[in-house]
């Protein structure tokens, strides 16, 4: 492939030069849920539309609630289903439409609470005018033109909203200082002129009189102006509002022209609500509660912001046309690049074809073999992770088969399951074979052996299959066959090729099998009379992934070339000659004598008992009553009945599989207390704070691996003597355990039985050497190790201080720099006694000393050695020498 690399490297450089300036930058689609239409919405809702416009990434979708909070509601739900990427929501009451903005926050959707307020906390940012003062000031200027004392009107919004609770909470806060003024009346017009014109005539006649009408906005107030008006009364009346749009008809004109006294601008700014989403949609410093700046309007600044707003009105409409015209020209501007780009992508793409097809022949071998290598690679990496469920496989159906009482049929079953999770097993070691062959990381082991004899045993362990399959066999063998090689390879490619027999061969059929020496080699020929090779296909059928009789499904390709891949490995050869119709002859051609060691000359070397096993299955074509299971050793079957809670070990289990950990518990717990850990982070620091046992850890994990948490424990002074057991569905992983220190390995799968047994013989070890530290035996001791300098430097601390009768455990443990817990955990672990009878222990067999070598009183040594009271030290001495201290021993 490095062939092509030049021109398409050049290719997607110069794409990325022209398309540079195209980059694609996230996009965000905003939701707005606006709670009614008016005039005042109409204005922010193009203010919002502007600040979309001058962001290309943002997208809006505004929604109006026409004051029902039900629409509102269901709006705020469809935009969290749609998923947009923030929320802005003018609520319609204060509490009705929490549930539904909590709704959204709850689901990582930013909420942005403009103009309105609800009473749940859960939003991301508020954005308004203070409601709350700009009610007071209303209140305070209402006072000011009443001369302090008069009667008021309040018509007020739509009731529960957040703007009319604040707004009227706030002027009544600032009538307080004007007791003069009072409020003879109050209604609720729901922001809208014509309803407030209704509700004033309704309080028309019950109101004798009043001095001014405030509207909580410009609307209201015209509305109950209109009503005053309509029934001839009060021509000197106050009418103030809020909102001071700047609209036909709008609180500006409405106060120049003397139809109210003042207003309040309630300023939109839906430019500021824009920049406060884009900030929080791109991670920038915002501010959680952003209030907008307002202004009192009277009839002597309304001209001047009229005249104000008009000149935005021009300026904005100017700047419009100019961002057409320039969008136009970048369109236009990017179409070129576009064109250009595609011109030059084309003219490259050319130039790639014909050198492509310049060089396919030379290459065709090398892509085919790259594919090749991936496929096996890929069957690799899923034989590996097939090795986990295998385990939760294979030995549950061995314990059930073994321990527990079953009828024909359900033993049945179970066994047509093992034969099958059997056969599984075997493809799973195959492929692992065949990848090691060509890694070239298979090595021999090399033994002497008679092939006829090991012929005739393989031969025999077929014999269910021909008989259920109604086949003959012929065997043709001489007296001896003596030979030096890799006896467990032979048998796999024998057991491949009689497999395929059998397949291959219809009821009736024959099948022979003959050996033959021929100078200084073994010929091995099977042969049949099934249903033959096509001659187009002899050619591959030992390549790897090459089925013979694709069409029929059956077998997977590898089978044979594990047989080539075996056969060369030992200096050897396999041929096949056959012919449609008429069966096939296989004939493998081995060196009698292989060079190098053999297995009897390098046993000192080889591998521990517990990773011998590359775990060859069963062949898949035994009797449902021919299987074999484990048998355990006396000590491993001490296993089968549950240990007192008071003498368990704790055993901690490190896996990331969360079937394989509770798998692995259940076998432990009736035995061993369990701790668990998901990983080597975990696992690590559990072991470090319990000091368990043992521990039981998979190789394989995210993170730290267990190779690297062994290396870890292994180090550290406090947990470097706990065994440790890895499990790895990695056979390559085997030399790695040992070498960070473990004490035991196991392959996936692996029998329960060999688990516990494990588990068992490391308890047991670690038993035994606490005899050695606990110097309650004649035993030499071992060459000096950490855990040995450990249970050494304990004891040198107790020496030193051993006059002191203060002396504790905590003070040992803190010259020893671990906590106490941790101190005594090991030396329970590596002596079977606690550090408080280890310092007495060491204090009373001083003290004998010093009694046999006399010159002092019992007084005197129980002082020199600790102890506060001399009859203390008499009893504690007799309890543990079973005399008293002034007598002799025996």
């Amino acid at each position: 492939m490095r062939h092509f690399a030049l021109p398409f490297a050049l290719l997607l450089l110069f794409s990325l030069l022209c398309l540079s300036c195209a980059r694609e930058e996230r996009h965000y689609v905003v939701g707005v849920s606006q709670c009614s239409e008016d005039i005042w919405r109409d204005k922010l809702n193009e203010e919002l539309r502007m600040g979309e416009y001058y962001h290309n990434n943002l997208t809006l979708h505004i929604a109006s609630a026409n004051d029902n909070d039900r629409r509102q509601i269901a709006q705020i739900d469809e935009f969290i289903a749609q998923k947009v990427d923030l929320l802005i929501v003018s609520p319609n009451q204060l509490h009705t439409i929490s549930p539904a903005i909590e709704r959204a926050y709850a689901a990582k959707i930013p909420v942005i609470l403009f103009d309105r307020k609800t009473d749940s906390k859960k939003y991301t940012a508020f954005i308004g005018a203070d409601n709350y003062e700009i009610g007071r000031t209303m209140g305070r200027y209402l006072a000011l033109q009443l001369g302090g004392r008069g009667k008021v009107v309040e018509v007020m919004g739509l009731k529960g909203s957040s703007p009319a609770i604040e707004r009227h909470r706030g002027m009544m806060e600032a009538l307080k200082a004007y007791p003069e003024v009072k409020v003879v009346g109050r209604c609720h017009a729901d922001w809208l002129e014509g309803a407030a014109q209704a509700q004033m005539t309704k309080l028309l006649a019950t109101l004798p009189d009043f001095d001014a009408v405030v509207g909580q906005n410009d609307r209201m107030a015209v509305g109950a102006r209109k009503a005053v008006e309509a029934a001839g009364r009060g021509h000197d009346i106050i009418y103030m509002g809020i909102d001071a749009l700047p609209v036909a008809g709008g609180g500006l004109e409405q106060v120049r022209d003397g139809g109210l006294r003042a207003s309040y601008i309630y300023p939109t700014r839906g430019d500021l609500v824009v920049r406060l989403a884009m900030n929080i949609l791109e991670g920038k410093p915002y501010a959680r509660d952003n209030y907008l700046k307002s202004a009192l309007v009277t009839k002597e600044n309304a001209s001047l912001l009229l005249m104000q707003d008009e000149e935005l009105r021009q300026q904005s409409a100017k700047l419009a046309v100019l961002r057409g015209r320039v969008d136009t020209y970048f369109t236009q501007y990017q179409h070129q690049k576009v064109y250009l780009a595609f011109i030059v992508i084309i003219f490259l793409l050319i130039l790639g074809v014909l050198f492509g097809l310049y060089r396919y022949i030379s290459m065709k071998h090398r892509l085919v073999e790259a594919a090749t290598q991936a496929r096996l690679q890929f069957f690799t990496n899923l034989s590996h992770e097939f090795r986990t469920p295998l385990t939760l496989i294979i030995d549950p159906i061995d314990r059930l088969l073994d321990d527990t009482p079953l009828d024909d049929q359900q033993r049945s079953l179970l066994q047509l399951a093992r034969r099958n999770v059997r056969v599984l097993l075997r493809l799973v070691t195959e492929i692992l074979d065949l990848r090691k062959v060509q890694n070239g990381k298979m090595q021999l082991v090399l033994t002497e052996f008679d092939l006829r004899e090991q012929l005739q045993e393989w031969v025999n362990g077929f014999m269910p299959a021909f008989e259920r399959r109604g086949l003959l066999l012929h065997l043709d063998l001489p007296d001896a066959l003596p030979m030096r090689a890799d006896a467990e390879k032979t048998e796999q490619m024998l057991n491949n090729l009689l497999s395929n027999a059998i397949k291959f061969t219809p009821r009736g059929g024959t099948i022979s099998v003959r050996a033959t020496l021929e100078d200084g080699q073994v010929r091995i020929v099977v042969a049949d009379t099934g249903v033959g090779i096509a001659k187009s296909r002899l050619s591959h059928v030992f390549d790897r992934f090459y089925q013979i009789n694709a069409h029929d499904g059956k077998g997977t390709g590898i089978g044979l070339a594990i047989v080539k891949a075996f056969a060369e490995l030992q200096g050897g050869s396999v041929s096949v000659e056959s012919r449609e119709g008429e069966g096939a002859r296989f004939c493998i051609v081995l060196p009698c004598r292989q060079e190098g060691d053999s297995e009897a000359d390098n046993k000192a070397e080889t591998t521990p008992p517990a990773e011998a096993s590359d775990h060859r299955p069963e062949p898949d074509f035994l009797e449902p009553d021919e299987g074999t299971s484990p048998t355990l050793s006396p000590e491993t079957d001490r296993l089968t009945n549950p240990t007192p809670p008071e003498e368990r070990p704790l055993v901690l289990i490190v896996d990331d599989n969360e079937e394989v950990r509770e798998y692995v518990q259940s076998l432990l717990v009736p035995h061993y207390d369990i701790l668990t850990a998901v990983d080597g982070e975990e696992g690590l620091s559990k072991a470090l704070a319990r000091v368990p046992d043992a521990i039981i850890a998979d190789v394989s994990m995210p993170g730290m691996s267990g190779i690297d948490l062994c290396r870890r424990l292994k180090a550290d002074a406090i947990v470097g003597h706990i065994p440790i057991l890895l499990l790895t569905a990695h056979a390559q992983h085997r030399l790695e355990a040992y070498d960070c220190g473990a004490d035991a390995y196991l392959l996936k799968p692996f029998s329960s039985k060999v688990l516990l047994a494990r588990v068992q013989n490391l308890l047991s070890n670690r038993q035994r050497l606490k005899l050695v530290f606990s110097g309650e035996d004649n035993l030499p001791p071992k060459p000096a190790d950490a855990d040995e300098a450990f249970v050494r430097a304990f004891r040198d601390k107790v020496q030193q201080h051993m006059a002191d009768p203060d002396l504790n455990v905590e003070t040992i443990a803190a010259e020893m720099g671990m906590s106490r817990v941790q101190l005594y955990r090991k030396l329970k672990a590596l002596t079977g006694n606690s550090p408080v009878e280890l310092i007495r222990t060491t204090r009373l067999r001083r003290a004998d000393l010093m009694l046999r070598q006399g010159g002092r009183t019992i007084a005197e040594v129980s002082y020199e050695v600790g102890f506060s009271s001399p009859s203390y030290f008499s009893k504690c001495f007799k309890e543990h020498f079973g005399r008293s201290p002034g007598t002799k021993p025996a």
